[in-house]
């Protein structure tokens, strides 16, 4: 089995994989074996269908178990559930007697999404703290890939915000009556997302982007050097504020 199909095993055993962290007859959610932050989890979907089809469509169709709209509020079910099980994991080492202390901590530290051109051929939606703290970042490609437009958050998936959705959609009857609302169209036409598709401009943004924190917006050229070391300040000085960092290692694995 090559490398893109490296989870496909997970997918169709999870009992079997400790790797597994949560499963059910519609997604597993496993730790990324690679992770490039202290915590980096995948949801990914079960369907056979829904898993094969690129993470740009796969909520822009329909299905014969449910609609794009009924698929995207289910995965998102289990990607808050992903960011729930890295809270909890957290807060059980941690100094904080209260678990709403680390709200702010899911709803802004934590990002859901997916790669525009994915290295695996199953569907998968990455779950990640954002302080990329981990000896898995080691080139500007596992940078560049969650921090620029190469990484499409999740919410911007919603098959509302697509035209090729909208087109299969109940709103495109809607609005083709005669005596439907014009600027109402237009309004909904102005408020669709489209996403960079080409494989040339997609490895273009990776290797040309310079370096910039997620947190402070400082940039770092092209030196890995100068990011990983402000990453580790970084790191430092957002997780002292309820946990000792020194305990903490990218998805509890250890080179």
């Amino acid at each position: 089995m090559s490398f893109r199909d490296a989870i496909q095993k997970y997918i169709d055993h999870p009992e079997k994989h400790d790797i597994v962290q949560y499963y059910d007859d519609n997604v597993i959610i496993i730790k990324d074996l690679f992770p490039k932050a202290i915590r980096h989890l995948l949801v990914i979907p079960r369907n056979p269908k829904v898993s094969k089809t690129h993470p740009l469509d796969a909520f822009n169709r329909n299905y014969n178990e449910y609609t794009g709209e009924e698929l995207y509020e289910l995965i998102s079910s289990y990607v808050e559930k992903a960011k729930d099980m890295i809270i909890d994991e957290l807060f059980k080492v941690s100094n904080m007697k209260d678990k709403s202390q680390l709200g702010e901590f899911r709803n802004n530290f934590i990002r859901a999404g997916i790669h525009s051109i994915p290295s695996l051929s199953n569907l998968h939606i990455h779950v990640i703290t954002q302080d990329f703290h981990s000896v898995r970042l080691k080139n500007k490609k596992h940078y560049n890939s969650f921090t620029t437009k190469f990484f499409v958050p999740f919410q911007e998936l919603d098959p509302l915000k697509n035209a090729e959705y909208w087109h299969l959609s109940k709103f495109r009857e809607e609005s083709d009556d005669e005596e439907s609302d014009h600027s109402s169209l237009n309004e909904t036409q102005s408020k669709f997302i489209s996403h960079e598709r080409s494989k040339e401009v997609n490895e273009s943004i990776i290797k040309n982007t310079p370096f910039k924190c997620t947190s402070c917006s400082a940039t770092f050229g092209n030196s890995m050097v100068k990011l990983k070391d402000h990453l580790k300040g970084e790191f430092t000085k957002r997780y002292s504020k309820f946990i000792d960092p020194k305990i903490l290692i990218p998805n509890g694995i250890r080179e």
